[in-house]
């Protein structure tokens, strides 16, 4: 590949953060992942992304332009950074500057959980949808939202933050908010659920992936931590549902761990709390990416802030789709 072919990304999480170079048709053609090691704050993070990235562009000329994916809040026009309680330090970074001038590219910076929805309405469980929600189920819970094919933003290049939505009285306690959906729905608050709920039974956190080992065994006190974790997770579908009537609710990460049987459950909560003909169209889906997903986040960001702008969007997409496509014919023949 040559030319303006390639997007370099990173998508940045508390836990690990990834580099890769990919086509603008979605093909991963390199990828470096670390460990983020957050509590060391932005400059680490930002030095080590960089290095990284020199490393990546000296084994695949042709990178014009740069994706990044992270949590909010932030400004995602202006690409300032505003203090994600994931990642310590991280208080008014203008990382999209920042990059620009280290690079000299353009740089795009996008919500992670828009930059996932976006990755799926390319690619994945959401394509040809005008209106669609992606819930990032993840160590945290976020939501991105579609509406009528542009990604909904607040002023300010403001991101949604339903995670902090307040659904309880009381909760686990997350991020100072105790009963918000992120509380019960998110990695975090799940793992504090569990104790929450059964006090006597869990003296502390206990990470979901032991919750979904205990209830695969057939614990009853796991089964019933995870059953309200997508009771609860039903409850935000089905919000979005009346407010914004999407086709597709999009669930993340954990949600396919959790397995078919906790999307059901997700499934069931969101239509007896929807209205009917709300349930009736709006469709509960699974990322269709799986573990590409992430990866390919900050590259679909980049192409649709690029040429959403100056076209329908989902044009861009697929004269993307077709190019890439027909290259693929090219190299075969």
């Amino acid at each position: 590949m040559s030319g303006s072919d390639l997007i370099l990304g990173w998508d940045v999480g508390g836990t690990k953060s990834a580099a890769v170079v990919a086509s603008r048709g979605g093909r991963v053609v390199a990828r470096q992942q670390w460990p983020s090691q957050a509590d060391r704050g932005p400059d680490a993070m930002i030095a080590e992304f960089l290095n990284h990235a020199a490393d990546l562009r000296r084994a695949h000329r042709g990178v014009s332009a740069v994706g990044v994916s992270i949590g909010g809040p932030m400004d995602a026009v202006r690409g300032v950074i505003l203090s994600p309680p994931h990642l310590p330090g991280w208080d008014r970074v203008p990382l999209a500057d920042r990059l620009a001038d280290e690079l000299g590219l353009p740089v795009v910076v996008e919500h992670d959980a828009a930059a996932c929805l976006l990755a799926e309405w390319l690619w994945g469980a959401a394509a040809g949808c005008t209106h669609a929600a992606y819930f990032t189920c993840g160590t945290g819970f976020g939501a991105g939202l579609l509406i009528d094919g542009r990604v909904l933003r607040g002023p300010g290049g403001a991101s949604p933050e339903l995670g902090h939505v307040r659904i309880a009285d009381d909760g686990p306690v997350v991020f100072d908010k105790a009963g918000c959906i992120e509380s019960f729905a998110g990695g975090q608050g799940i793992s504090l659920l569990a104790p929450f709920l059964f006090p006597a039974r869990f003296d502390g956190p206990v990470e979901p992936r032991r919750l979904i080992e205990l209830r695969d065994a057939g614990d009853a006190e796991a089964t019933a931590v995870l059953a309200e974790a997508a009771r609860r997770t039903g409850q935000a579908a089905a919000m979005l549902a009346d407010i914004f009537a999407p086709q597709v609710i999009v669930l993340g990460s954990l949600a396919a761990r959790f397995g078919p049987q906790w999307v059901q459950q997700v499934r069931e909560a969101m239509e007896r709390e929807a209205l009917p003909a709300r349930a009736a169209t709006t469709r509960i889906a699974t990322a269709g990416l799986g573990d590409r997903l992430q990866d390919l986040s900050p590259i679909a960001a980049c192409l649709y802030r690029q040429g959403a702008l100056l076209k329908p969007a989902r044009e861009v997409f697929t004269n993307h789709r077709g190019t890439e496509a027909q290259r693929d014919r090219e190299r075969k023949g």
